[in-house]
Parts: C-alpha cells; sequence; structure tokens
C-alpha cells in the first residue's frame, strides 16, 4: 500500500473517530444534564411528600380537635335537654 493512501485512509478514520468523540461527549452531557434534572424531581418529590405527610398530620389534629369539640357541644346540650 502506498504511504500516502495509508495515511489518507488512516486520517479518515482518525477523522471519523473524532466525529463520534465528539457525539459521545454531547450525548455525555445531555445525560449529565438529565441526570442533574432527576435528582432534582427526586428531591422534590421528596419535599413534597414530607409537605403532604406533615399537612395530613395536622389534618388529623384539627379533625381530633373538631370531634371532641362536637362531642362537648352535644353533651352541653344533651344536659340543657
Amino acid at each position: 500500500m502506498d504511504t500516502v493512501k495509508f495515511f489518507d485512509a488512516l486520517d479518515r478514520k482518525v477523522e471519523k473517530l473524532l466525529g463520534r468523540l465528539k457525539q459521545l461527549e454531547s450525548e455525555n452531557e445531555k445525560m449529565r444534564a438529565d441526570l442533574a434534572a432527576a435528582r432534582k424531581a427526586e428531591k422534590d418529590a421528596g419535599e413534597s411528600r414530607g409537605t403532604v405527610e406533615r399537612l395530613e398530620r395536622e389534618q388529623e389534629v384539627v379533625r381530633e380537635r373538631l370531634e371532641k369539640l362536637i362531642r362537648s357541644l352535644e353533651t352541653a346540650d344533651e344536659k340543657k335537654s
């Protein structure tokens, strides 16, 4: 094989590899961004879940207090009758 043809073929292969490297680097950056977004979404979901659980506990406390108040009012009403 002619030296010029050899280096031309080698040059084409290197260019092809460089193109593939740039493509993979671009895909890698996109995947990193996607991973960061997924981690943020997971964190936000965890925080939301904590907020929901706290609100449910508060709602249960309010419900219990209302039930107690209603029972007290019913008892007071029964005593008047």
